[in-house]
């Protein structure tokens, strides 16, 4: 972010929420711009839980947590993500006499027409429209090639792991997919086989969604070479070790650190825990597919009609974007998901910026 510029010449503004996987998004595609952009931290209340299409362009659930960054001139493009941003999105397109453009990452939960792009992934099941632009990855950066050195506390562990290394990402609980014992012992046996072929040792990174039960799992399981790291203890190793890992697990349970993996060109083996559906995810996944299935029937009207009110959305489904993944060769160690990730890149950059013209 360029702070040392005047307001008047920055031409985006970027709304950050509170969830650190979206903003880190945005602020990949601001940086990739290469054009002065703001950042607007948001605070939420109680009224942000309701549907955007009841918000409308009003400051009832929100605040910014600098009340002097919302004056004009106003911006040529806001960036943001989530439910929660649509009303201060809308909030500022209004103000600015609705010369500015919105872009929207991921699902807004809102009528699809209120934006001017709309940057989804497979799992989120967003309709097609002229608005829409789905891609199979995440928007991320290419991994910095400046060396991160491994934490001075595992130095010692490092001479008793022969290589090569292969790198375990644990995520945890994202519904409908759960991380319980026996998924942990599933991914043990994964490692555990990895290892076997290919030789070395496993280094096994929790994150902070990881449960504790689990990790025990893995670390009573594992009977190849490995070190298993909780979240929170010490120094995070993370960076360094992705730069070092000669091929990498992954659990599928996030977008994010599945693309993390794919980004480093390594070869990439995914590892999804089991299903345990609600009941509403299972009526909204059966509503859509069945409206998939019969295009043009009552069933599929209704969705659409509800989906375009933002009343109703397919439940985040990582099944979706793990399939997109795979037939697109995602997992073949071949390096083509370098290439796409480049061009849907590139593809991103380009709406963006021909809005930016437009404003």
């Amino acid at each position: 972010m360029v702070a040392s510029l005047d307001v008047a010449a920055v031409p985006i503004w970027v709304l950050l929420g509170a969830r650190h996987g979206d903003n880190q998004q945005l602020l990949a595609i601001a940086d990739a711009l290469g054009v002065p952009y703001r950042t607007v931290p948001l605070r939420f209340n109680a009224a942000a839980g309701l549907p955007p299409v009841l918000l409308g362009a009003s400051r009832w659930s929100w605040r910014s947590r600098d009340p002097a960054a919302l004056q004009p001139p106003w911006p040529r493009v806001v960036l943001a993500a989530g439910r929660k941003s649509v009303p201060a999105a809308r909030w500022i397109r209004r103000r600015s006499g609705g010369r500015t453009r919105l872009v929207h990452v991921n699902r807004p939960w809102a009528p699809l027409s209120w934006f001017d792009l709309v940057l989804t992934t497979p799992q989120y099941a967003v309709p097609e429209r002229d608005n829409v632009l789905s891609h199979r990855l995440p928007f991320m950066l290419p991994p910095s090639p400046v060396d991160v050195p491994l934490p001075v506390a595992l130095q010692p562990q490092v001479a008793r792991m022969p290589r090569p290394w292969t790198l375990v990402m644990v995520g945890g609980d994202s519904r409908p997919f759960v991380l319980d014992d026996e998924a942990a012992q599933g991914l043990a046996r994964l490692v555990q086989a990895q290892v076997q072929t290919h030789g070395g040792s496993a280094w096994v990174l929790g994150s902070p969604r990881t449960p504790a039960a689990a990790m025990e799992t893995l670390a009573r399981t594992l009977d190849v070479p490995s070190h298993v790291v909780r979240w929170g203890e010490g120094e995070n190793p993370y960076g360094a070790l992705r730069q070092r890992a000669d091929r990498i697990v992954v659990t599928t349970d996030s977008a994010s650190m599945l693309t993390e993996a794919l980004l480093t060109g390594r070869p990439v083996v995914p590892f999804a825990f089991p299903r345990q559906p609600d009941w509403r995810w299972r009526l909204a996944t059966a509503w859509r597919t069945a409206a998939a299935r019969r295009p043009g029937s009552l069933v599929a009207r209704s969705f659409e009609a509800l989906q375009d009110l933002g009343l109703l959305s397919s439940l985040r489904d990582l099944g979706l974007l793990h399939r997109a993944l795979e037939e697109a060769g995602a997992f073949d160690a071949s390096g083509r998901v370098l290439d796409i990730a480049r061009q849907e890149r590139e593809a991103t950059l380009a709406r963006i910026r021909a809005l930016i013209d437009q404003a």
